[in-house]
């Protein structure tokens, strides 16, 4: 459960935890998940969004690391972005 506190603190309660955070550091993505392939596809997608009108690019690769040999790649064709 996650709820804002007066808008001064967001309040996280996950598997019998209670974490405080400053409203001020914490952004609210509209993805499912945090997982590195999520990520991915969120900054790729937001990426191709700010480019579409530029011609230049055919493809962009966006890689989300999570630690040493952990993370996530993923690719989008803007060709086919464009269109849409």
């Amino acid at each position: 459960r996650i709820e804002k506190k007066k808008e001064v603190s967001v309040e996280i309660i996950e598997s019998n935890k209670r974490y405080v955070l400053p409203s001020e550091d914490v952004v609210f993505l509209p993805t499912t998940s945090v997982s590195a392939e999520d990520l991915c596809k969120y900054f790729n997608s937001g990426i191709a969004k700010a480019l579409r009108g530029v011609d230049n690019i055919k493809k962009i690769h966006v890689r989300v690391d999570e630690g040493i040999g952990q993370g996530a790649g993923c690719e989008l064709d803007m060709i086919n972005f464009r269109q849409v």
